[in-house]
């Protein structure tokens, strides 16, 4: 439960056996976030919800139980307008280099692609990623590279300048792996996504995803890729975007050598959350401990297909919402409650546990585009003045085997002119989004 701060004076901590209704509602009402879905918004049934994970399983099996042969007849029998002039879609063969370039070209006018389009390219990536694994893992032969893109956030001028000049289009030769957070904020994250999605029906095999915490229902109707999907073509579309990311993969292991999550590594066996925590958070690291590590085959076998919550999955929101953090042990993150950061100590056993040599990952801005925040966790982030107003620079990390090792590089890149729209723009109450 959500203990007090009296009942966790020092010399009288006592752990909190499970997780009660008023720490969900803390996640619910939190300023920053909100797990509350928007289109369910009776209180009687967020109250439901809270109580039983089984339920909250149940809502997204009704989102999924659409996701089936009358959503692709629907889509199929969708117009495509007459005076369409980009590139048509019949099918994952159907995308070919004339195709992705035709698309990359168009996106850079503004146009837009038909929503048949739209529906049937989503429909023939969720039959991809349902049959990859929770846990994926990769070979980089030796001699050949793979490069790992951080958080995009719909800057879609910045990720295409970054395809074309500095990672170039992925194919067999040239693999990608893009490390989460592919849309929202960003005002083109629609158009991010849907090239992401093309570069996966050319070339399956190389082009890879894990998910990010903006890949979650959560943060889309917060931050602004609900709104933007629901102006530029409808609602229902949305729902066919969340159940692609419920089945995007949670982590990437490359030739058996490096760890890629969007954000961290397993946390506290214990999900202990005191309000004394945050004040304290050397004595937390005390507190929040794992003695046994969390093996890859056991991420590999994890749930993956949810809209995640610290109740019910937390695994899942280690690896979208962690951070790491200079001193060592679990500590409690300033994002949000029942979130952990986790030292160099915590990486390092999780690494040795699992004969890793270091691990990539996302989800913070660095001024370089890349920094080795603690020993062997290194994070890249591939979205340049973020925001419109960060002044960061982006980077990619190519990662090439030479005599067996995976010696890594990075590659900056900086912000390029765009449209005059703000970011954010579709984001609740701002320029673009819809009036309900």
């Amino acid at each position: 439960s959500f203990c007090s701060k009296g009942s966790a004076m020092a010399g009288n901590r006592r752990p909190c056996a499970s997780l009660g209704l008023g720490l969900l509602l803390v996640w619910f009402s939190c300023s920053v976030l909100t797990w509350l879905v928007p289109t369910s918004p009776d209180p009687a049934r967020l109250a439901g919800q809270s109580q039983s994970s089984h339920r909250g399983r149940m809502h997204s099996r009704v989102l999924r139980m659409a996701v089936g042969p009358e959503l692709r007849a629907y889509a199929q029998g969708l117009p495509v307008p007459p005076d369409y002039t980009g590139p048509p879609y019949a099918g994952p063969s159907s995308v070919n280099d004339a195709f992705v370039d035709h698309l990359l070209n168009m996106y850079k006018t503004q146009a837009k692609l038909p929503i048949k389009y739209a529906y049937l390219m989503a429909l023939d990536v969720l039959d991809l990623l349902k049959q990859e694994k929770t846990l994926q893992r990769v070979a980089v032969p030796p001699g050949s590279k793979i490069t790992v893109v951080g958080d995009l956030h719909g800057q879609y001028f910045d990720f295409v300048h970054m395809i074309e000049q500095v990672t170039g289009k992925p194919n067999p030769q040239n693999p990608i792996l893009f490390n989460g957070d592919f849309v929202d904020r960003g005002p083109w994250s629609v158009e991010v996504l849907l090239c992401l999605y093309a570069f996966k029906l050319q070339y399956p095999m190389a082009v890879h995803f894990n998910r990010g915490n903006h890949e979650s229902e959560m943060t889309n109707y917060q931050y602004g890729f609900a709104n933007e999907v629901k102006v530029k073509y409808e609602e229902k579309l949305m729902e066919l975007f969340s159940e692609t990311f419920r089945y995007l993969p949670l982590a990437t292991v490359l030739e058996n050598q490096v760890f890629v999550s969007h954000a961290g590594v397993p946390g506290p066996e214990e999900r202990l959350w005191e309000e004394w925590m945050q004040k304290a958070p050397d004595e937390a690291a005390g507190v929040l401990k794992r003695e046994k590590q969390i093996s890859l085959a056991e991420i590999e076998a994890t749930n993956r297909v949810c809209e995640p919550n610290p109740m019910d999955f937390p695994l899942v929101i280690d690896f979208l919402w962690s951070d790491p953090k200079g001193a060592n042990g679990y500590g409690p993150s300033t994002r949000v409650p029942m979130v952990y950061t986790f030292g160099p100590d915590v990486a390092q056993r999780f690494l040795q546990a699992n004969n890793l040599k270091y691990m990539l990952r996302s989800h913070e801005t660095k001024s370089a585009g890349w920094q080795e925040t603690i020993p062997n966790v290194i994070t890249v982030f591939s979205a340049p003045n973020y925001i419109d107003r960060a002044g960061n620079m982006a980077a990619v990390a190519v990662l090439t085997n030479q005599g067996g090792n995976l010696d890594k590089q990075f590659v900056q890149f900086q912000h390029q002119p765009h449209p005059d729209i703000e970011s954010g723009a579709y984001m609740k109450g701002k320029s673009l989004a819809p009036a309900s």
